[in-house]
């Protein structure tokens, strides 16, 4: 045969395959539109990633939040179920930080759910509330309590439930507190052994131990880790020389010193 009819040839062979292959695709992507209508939602699966450190939602208040928007999403038709309004909806709820929703190939809607993690639980005259570790502000949730130190006394804050401070002094406060929040949340030993947080008349803060029945003065809330080093020095040096009941005040709010009272 000629060349000149082998490229002919080749040509013409090359040009059906490609039509072929195309006609397959096409075919194939029509099968998956055409299947992606007859597929339903056959069940809902909630995850709670974080359950083990916090309860603030149940698998069931998710399920009844997205029927109440949605309808009951089971046997609906996949591309009829908006995913991305469901992740907004679930967010807005301020106990969670963050969903992720998708539909498995199986016919599972999948819900993702990772909960605010509070560092701090602020208690006033007006109410109480939460902060997490980005000095989000939520709510008190009625059947379950974070075990984080709580803030008493005369907390000076006059806002309270808006999770964006109004005013510089309420904006510096809550970043002073949380700077202590957050360091207890670094230091296991000190998070379990501080169980308050007290604002007396002075303006000081008292911090209110588990163990032992004497009062820790803390000062301001500058110095943080410096003050938790000379009350680390109080409990390894002086307590096991004089004992738990020689003194009723530790002072921690002078530079370079350590004030301890006698009991009377």
């Amino acid at each position: 045969m000629k060349p000149v009819w082998k490229n002919i040839l080749a040509g013409l062979l090359y040009a059906v395959l490609t039509v072929a292959a195309g006609a397959y695709f096409w075919f194939a992507r029509g099968l998956r539109e055409s299947g992606k209508k007859d597929e339903i939602v056959r069940s809902v699966k909630v995850t709670l990633l974080d359950s083990s450190l916090n309860k603030f939602v149940t698998k069931q208040e998710i399920v009844d939040i997205i029927n109440r928007f949605n309808g009951n999403v089971i046997g609906r038709r996949i591309d009829s179920i908006r995913l991305g309004q469901i992740e907004q909806l679930l967010n807005h709820r301020s106990v969670v930080k963050e969903t992720e929703a998708f539909v498995t190939r199986d016919g599972v809607m999948s819900i993702e759910i990772r909960q605010r993690k509070p560092v701090i639980r602020i208690q006033t005259a007006e109410g109480g509330f939460y902060m997490d570790e980005t000095a989000f502000v939520f709510p008190l949730i009625e059947n379950y309590s974070s075990y984080v130190p709580v803030v008493t006394g005369k907390v000076p804050l006059d806002v309270l439930m808006d999770e964006h401070p109004q005013s510089k002094d309420t904006t510096s406060w809550l970043g002073k507190i949380l700077n202590l929040g957050n360091y207890l949340e670094k230091h296991p030993f000190w998070n379990a052994q501080i169980e308050e947080i007290f604002f007396n008349d002075e303006g000081d803060v008292e911090l209110i131990a588990r163990a032992g029945n004497h009062k820790i003065i803390f000062g301001d809330l500058d110095n943080i880790a410096e003050k938790f080093d000379k009350l680390h020095s109080f409990y390894s040096y002086i307590i096991p020389k004089a004992g738990w009941d020689k003194y009723s005040c530790v002072n921690l709010k002078y530079r370079g010193q350590i004030v301890c009272t006698r009991k009377k």
